[in-house]
């Protein structure tokens, strides 16, 4: 580009544009202020209120070169420019590779001094040095966030006096902290506005929130499935809140009641609650454990019928299987699931205290020659009954409130045990587990209290 170089010396004179002669003048009191130093005048030879003088000093004028760049890149990245003249895509740009640096902070420098155009006390005040760039920053990121367009629009003067509140802001507090005010800002300059505003982005974010809603399912082969999924705020505080209660932290009895076992690479966990031969459990576990235990409670009455029936899972399991004694071995044979996923002996005793029951006689040919009544174990007065008897967990020792814990049959459904209060005991649900694992004996005694032992 070719410069009118009269032109310019006519109207300045030779270098005597302002700006260069400022930046000339500034290059040379900072080139003596090094001198002095270099020579011997040491700063800390200065009395303390004397240092404080300086150091001020070269804050503000620290905030003043950066105000003073900031101006300079956002002004040099036109047309008419040494950006353009260079193919550079900004002045930022071409003052990186002068440093021979990145120009991300020469950017930031560009982006602020662009915003402080519409904010003119803000920029005014980092011109004199009487904020700091993080202060101006922080504060044009909460007013920039005003609405100042549309319906919801300020008028210039609610949008003055939030510019004042938050010049107020950066002479009292901390940039973290003037972000922290300055979420707040709107409500503070038109409550009315930001409640309007704040319904309808909440109404966006739910909506959004249900079009991002999934969830999936797949089996992994090892007995167990991996799910993965995505459900609105909402939703997922309300499991939060039902999986922290199942857990429990302030208790050690409430594992969800499966033990852990060394890995296979003889891992064991760390953090959580005691389970047994003093393995723990992770809170993820303990979690994971509370969802199981949320699911097989579910209120299966209250969903919607499928198939024209309740939500029911089948488990198909022969009376000769169901009525063995467990050995030390354990027991023998397993039955399924109508979507074919094996269910062991113990499992599907102690599902049936929880669960309704129903006897399917079949032939041996497979015809169906009868098909029981579905029951419910325990009903609910029978329920409160026993826990007006027993306030706590019946294993002796644990003290899970009555509430937490699950309906047991002393004597198994399946082996001719009644549906009776005298019959029945309540247990949380680690040591429901433990009455249905074949690897543990229980001995009930006088005082209605379980204990459990290791079979040999």
């Amino acid at each position: 580009m070719v410069r009118d170089d009269e032109q310019q010396a006519g109207r300045w004179g030779v270098g005597a544009h302002p700006l260069l002669t400022a930046a000339s003048s500034l290059t040379t009191a900072l080139a003596a202020a090094h001198g002095a130093i270099d020579a011997g005048s040491d700063p800390s030879w200065l009395a303390p209120a004397d240092q404080g003088e300086l150091l001020t000093s070269l804050g503000r004028a620290q905030a003043s070169l950066d105000a003073l760049l900031m101006r300079t890149l956002t002004a040099c990245s036109g047309a008419d420019s040494i950006a353009a003249d260079t193919a550079c895509r900004s002045a930022a740009d071409w003052l990186g590779g002068e440093q021979h640096t990145r120009a991300n902070r020469l950017h930031a420098a560009t982006t602020l001094g662009t915003a402080l155009t519409r904010w003119p006390r803000l920029a005014a005040a980092l011109a004199a040095g009487e904020i700091i760039t993080d202060h101006a920053r922080a504060a044009v990121e909460a007013l920039d966030r005003l609405p100042r367009t549309g319906d919801d629009a300020l008028d210039p003067d609610t949008l003055s006096r939030a510019e004042l509140v938050m010049l107020g802001h950066c002479g009292e507090f901390t940039p973290p902290q003037i972000r922290t005010l300055g979420a707040r800002l709107l409500e503070a300059v038109a409550p009315d506005v930001a409640e309007r505003l704040e319904a309808k982005r909440l109404a966006d974010e739910e909506r959004r929130a249900r079009r991002e809603t999934t969830f999936s399912m797949s089996r992994t082969g090892r007995g167990t499935r991996r799910f993965r999924g995505e459900i609105p705020e909402l939703h997922a505080s309300i499991l939060d809140n039902a999986l922290r209660a199942l857990t429990n932290p302030r208790r050690s009895h409430l594992d969800g009641g499966i033990p852990f076992d060394e890995g296979p690479w003889g891992e064991t966990a760390q953090d959580g609650d005691p389970v047994h031969d003093g393995r723990r459990l992770t809170d993820s576990q303990r979690l994971g454990q509370a969802f199981c235990t949320l699911i097989e409670n579910l209120a299966t009455d209250r969903l919607p019928t499928h198939g024209g029936s309740p939500v029911t899972v089948v488990v198909t399991i022969t009376e000769e299987t169901l009525r063995q004694e467990a050995t030390e071995h354990g027991y023998t044979g397993y039955g399924t699931t109508t979507g074919g996923a094996p269910v062991s002996v113990g499992e599907a005793i102690r599902l049936g205290c929880l669960h309704g029951v129903r006897g399917w006689v079949v032939s041996g040919d497979g015809e169906t020659l009868h098909l029981g009544r579905t029951r419910r174990l325990h009903t609910g007065p029978q329920r409160l009954a026993l826990e007006l008897q027993h306030p706590t967990c019946q294993a002796r020792g644990c003290d899970v409130p009555a509430a937490w814990c699950e309906t047991h049959h002393r004597h198994a459904w399946a082996e001719g045990g009644h549906t009776s209060v005298d019959d029945g005991a309540l247990l949380c649900p680690h040591h429901h587990h433990r009455t249905h694992d074949p690897k543990y004996e229980t001995r009930w005694h006088p005082d209605d209290t379980a204990t459990f032992h290791r079979r040999c």
